[in-house]
């Protein structure tokens, strides 16, 4: 039977009660619907204060403060204090247009809201200004003689969930006969405000319990997103405080690309074929914020060169030229050669770059032979020595280079095991596809075009901007932001990167959000990682 035929079928003087019974269904419906904590509270207060025709309200949520005892040990009970209190996290009136703070209760007998809190009992008042004189609580009328407004009949009700623990309490002030009525004086009041009556508590009650479900079913999600967060950030922090020399890079990159992504919304309907709704751009963040994370797994060695050797390694080159050198002194053989070989050695191992005359003069340096200390004929150079400052471009060698661009593999291997909630699932494809390229020349599946997450094509070109910019690399110095651009528009011409994002990342300026006026990216040492990364 539809609800027009259910009151059609019932008395004329019983509709109501049943109009109010629907109403409390309807009200269940909506109240299981919604997740966000705060819209949540401020729907079950409104609701509850239709339900009862209250013109004012209020809702307080039981908070627990944890406190850690520093001094505990594991012979403890507990390492752990609580202590609970209610917090008011929403008021409303429809008379006067108050202005919100929240407010700490503590849960005792003292106030209404700490009686209910404590007890479980719910508090009917005709009039909180002339209160039963048994009753343990007082009426506090500071507020009243500060607003002006009258709080007269009150009803407040506990909030218990399934466990029967109680969560919160509402309060529920003046009951008005007319709905529409305002009470701006005292004299409204005394014409207009009416006692909750018991159908009101059982209405109230009955909500409460409803809410309840919902509200603890919301912290829950709240926390759940509150430990995502955390887990995100300690990830992050781990990873930054591992490798120093990337200290900052994925906050900035996560900053620049929330930032696309809030401008590719600002665009005109059609300028790109995807928006990103709030839960999209939390996705975007954590990825970026996580989109070096497979570095974990890297060597030491590798994640924190500086140079192409090790100065302690350059140290036992230099020891070895002198023991040499020195020996073929008191042999009467020239011996000069070697102080310019030494100085070759220690300008080729910082990577700024090698020139042909460089290499071929590192060849003959590595041909070289020398006598050790055994009598042992054996190279100047070892070829792990040859191999590391012969490297051309940047300061790795091709294996360790591999185990750079390994990470991206092993950052979607750590990712694709955690249990994403719905709305953020697209994390692990997003950070893990911050090297591949449009045009299909990336790494490490290969991917082009929309194979490759929005997301990813806009990580993309904010971790090669932040690469090139960021201060304090140890292979290179950090390139103006002028210089950076022109590089980016050769990666974009060339269809390596997507234009139409580029375009939007150069038009709005984004690229400026960190730099300075010497035309640098400024910051707490926001050094990026060597070019393989």
């Amino acid at each position: 039977m539809r609800a027009s035929q259910l009151l059609a079928a019932v008395p004329q003087g019983v509709r109501g009660l049943v109009e109010r019974l629907e109403k409390l269904q309807e009200i269940a419906i909506a109240l299981s619907a919604q997740h966000d904590l705060a819209r949540l509270l401020d729907l079950i207060l409104r609701e509850c204060r239709a339900l009862t025709n209250a013109d004012s309200g209020s809702m307080y949520v039981r908070e627990d403060i944890i406190q850690v005892n520093p001094q505990a040990t594991a012979k403890d009970p507990t390492i752990h204090m609580v202590n609970p209190s209610l917090l008011l996290k929403v008021m409303q009136n429809d008379s006067l247009a108050l202005p919100f703070k929240e407010l700490r209760l503590r849960i005792d007998k003292k106030t209404i809201a700490g009686y209910v809190a404590r007890s479980g009992e719910i508090v009917n008042l005709a009039d909180a200004y002339n209160l039963p004189d048994d009753v343990p609580f007082s009426y506090d009328r500071a507020f009243d003689e500060t607003s002006g407004y009258r709080c007269k009949s009150m009803l407040a009700i506990p909030m218990c969930n399934r466990d029967n623990d109680i969560i919160g309490v509402v309060q529920l002030i003046n009951k008005k006969h007319d709905r529409d009525a305002r009470l701006g004086s005292k004299e409204d009041v005394e014409r207009q405000v009416a006692a909750f009556d018991p159908f009101d508590e059982e209405l109230a009650r009955a909500l409460g319990s409803q809410a309840a479900v919902c509200l603890e079913k919301a912290k829950l999600y709240e926390e759940i997103e509150a430990c995502f967060e955390g887990l995100v950030q300690s990830f992050t922090h781990a990873l930054e405080k591992r490798n120093r020399t990337t200290y900052g890079h994925s906050l900035r990159v996560t900053e620049y690309a929330v930032a696309i992504a809030r401008a590719i919304n600002q665009e005109p309907e059609g300028a790109f074929e995807e928006r990103f709704t709030e839960e999209e751009i939390k996705e975007l963040r954590y990825a970026a914020l996580l989109h070096d994370i497979g570095k974990i797994s890297v060597p030491e060695a590798v994640l924190d060169k500086r140079n192409k050797l090790l100065d302690s390694e350059i140290d036992a080159i230099a020891y070895r030229f002198a023991y040499w050198k020195e020996r073929l002194g008191r042999e009467g053989k020239p011996n000069g050669h070697l102080d310019e070989w030494i100085a070759l050695v220690r300008r080729v191992n910082v990577p700024t770059g090698m020139t042909p005359e460089d290499t071929r003069s590192l060849t003959q340096i590595a041909s070289a032979t020398f006598i050790d200390i055994d009598g042992q004929e054996k190279s100047l150079l070892t070829e792990r020595e040859f191999e590391n400052l012969a490297i051309q471009r940047g300061n790795l060698t091709m294996e360790e280079r591999r185990q750079i661009e390994r990470h991206i593999v092993d950052t979607w291997e750590m990712l694709k095991r955690v249990p994403w909630p719905r709305t953020v699932r697209r994390v692990p494809k997003i950070a893990a596809s911050h090297h591949e390229k449009v045009n299909g020349d990336g790494y490490p599946w290969g991917l082009a075009g929309q194979d490759i997450p929005i997301g990813g094509r806009i990580l993309a070109i904010v971790d090669i901007y932040e690469a090139l910019t960021a201060k304090d690399r140890p292979y290179k110095p950090a390139i103006p932001v002028e210089k950076a651009l022109k590089i980016l528009d050769e990666e974009a011409a060339k269809g390596a990167l997507d234009a139409e994002i580029y375009k939007l990342f150069k038009d709005r300026k984004i690229y400026m959000m960190f730099t300075d006026e010497t035309g640098f990216v400024h910051g707490p040492r926001a050094n990026a990682e060597p070019d393989a990364k």
